[in-house]
């Protein structure tokens, strides 16, 4: 049977010093039946000339230009524009291996599986040096049900990242009939990876290093920390252990977790002198009530 077509979609916004080096490592894929979208999210450098280069040489990759609306504004529109029956997400300063798409898809189809998840390196451009790195010694297959995966999410999510982003993943299109990206949210992922797990019947996990996540200052995950980017993480578990609270998961260890995630809050608070925030104020608040007042 024929590969079938892969949708990748890259947002784009301002990263023309690495642009062309994510965009030659999606050229290089080992799998060939790809369309690259690349969605141009109001770029005021030369991101655009870079775009329009690849599109010029490639017919897999297509270029589309919108005004400015973050990093969920332009992966929402990446999902209405594609035709791949999979998708792929992959940010404009990041590196995918050549590999990646073949060894995912490959592995979804061996377990007929609904999301294959690679894990990553992540680099460091502040001192040139790659973390999270794993090697052949570390490989694993673990395949996962729903409730499987649902009930380890705290325990997965302390490790690294592996869970949490949308990159790094093979996503079967249709799990996103009913699911987009909060748009004006950081931490978007962490608002809609639980929901995309609970539809699957199973998931893929290799421990096996596929992406390369930069951190950088200009990334999401160097940015300054504000007062409302403070309420985002808090927010995003809140509403998952509400939903799987509706839905007749056990939410222990998930209230747990969402405590701790207060509390880390609290330190970034600390840390960005946002401690005499209101935000901060509510999650001292609701720290209390739930250290003091659980159910015996």
């Amino acid at each position: 049977m024929e590969n079938e077509l892969i949708s990748i979609i890259v947002p784009i916004f301002n990263v023309e010093n690495y642009l062309r080096e994510c965009l030659d490592s999606i050229h290089r894929q080992t799998y060939e039946n790809f369309e690259c979208l690349l969605i141009d999210d109001g770029s005021s450098d030369n991101s655009a000339v870079i775009c329009k280069e690849y599109v010029a040489k490639d017919s897999r990759f297509r270029y589309f230009k919108k005004e400015n609306g973050g990093l969920s504004s332009a992966r929402n529109f990446g999902i209405e524009v594609a035709n791949g029956e999979f998708l792929v997400f992959a940010d404009g300063d990041d590196i995918i291996d050549r590999y990646q798409l073949e060894f995912l898809y490959d592995k979804l189809k061996e377990y007929d599986a609904d999301i294959a998840i690679g894990s990553y390196h992540q680099y460091s451009e502040k001192d040139g040096c790659f973390y999270i790195h794993f090697t052949d010694e570390d490989y694993v297959e673990q395949p996962y049900g729903p409730d499987e995966l649902i009930m380890k999410i705290p325990e997965l999510e302390k490790i690294d990242l592996s869970f949490v982003t949308a990159w790094g993943k093979l996503f079967k299109k249709k799990l996103f009939n009913h699911v987009r990206f909060p748009e004006n949210k950081l931490a978007e992922d962490a608002f809609i990876m639980y929901k995309l797990f609970l539809q699957c019947e199973k998931i893929i996990f290799i421990k096996k290093s596929l992406y390369t996540y930069r951190k950088s200052d200009t990334s999401l995950t160097g940015c300054k920390m504000s007062e409302e980017k403070l309420s985002f993480a808090p927010e995003s578990r809140m509403e998952r252990l509400a939903i799987l609270a509706a839905l007749g998961y056990d939410v222990s260890e998930h209230a747990r977790w969402y405590l701790e995630g207060l509390k880390f809050s609290l330190y970034e608070a600390g840390e960005n002198v946002l401690e005499s925030t209101e935000t901060a104020r509510r999650i001292r608040e609701n720290v209390y009530f739930l250290e003091h007042y659980s159910i015996k």
